[in-house]
């Protein structure tokens, strides 16, 4: 920035940059963070009707039960997912327009989000990939050990090993 060319006249305020000028002042603190718990409640609210479309959507009262495991579904980690993103950007948002301690509390909610995601993905991967079922050792009345030393397996049973 230049300096005007004559210094200003004694008791006058100093100039401030022209992009504070253009900024709106900071709310207090106190209103700041009622705004971000007010956001809280609002995407407590979105989360929710979200959680509330996508259990009526998996339900199915006269439905038949599938022979094997349910597929993947994505849609539960898209939601969230998407609903975390949004977050973020408005806690980026309420940062840039000087209220940090609302994008502070939003920043929170968008981790809260994100892990309630992984759970989500990683429950959803589990039901549809079960794990798989035990086999049963070399047979009834054996003691699992396999046989090495090309004897038969009375004498392997005997020796332990």
């Amino acid at each position: 920035m230049l300096e005007p060319p004559y210094p200003p006249p004694p008791g006058s305020p100093s100039p401030r940059p022209s992009a504070a000028r253009d900024c709106p002042p900071a709310a207090s603190g106190c209103l700041d963070v009622l705004l971000g718990l007010l956001l809280v409640v609002l995407e407590g609210l979105v989360c929710a009707a979200a959680v509330y479309c996508l259990a009526f959507a998996r339900w199915d009262p006269g439905g038949q039960e599938p022979a094997g495991p349910p597929p993947m579904d994505w849609t539960p980690v898209l939601v969230f997912g998407g609903i975390a993103a949004a977050v973020c950007l408005i806690a980026a948002a309420l940062i840039r327009a000087g209220l940090p301690r609302a994008g502070a509390i939003q920043i929170l909610v968008a981790l809260l989000l994100c892990a309630v995601t992984v759970l989500t993905g990683h429950e959803d991967y589990r039901r549809s990939h079960p794990a798989p079922a035990s086999t049963p050792s070399d047979g009834p009345g054996r003691s699992g050990h396999q046989c090495l030393s090309g004897g038969d397996n009375h004498e392997c049973l005997d020796s332990g090993g």
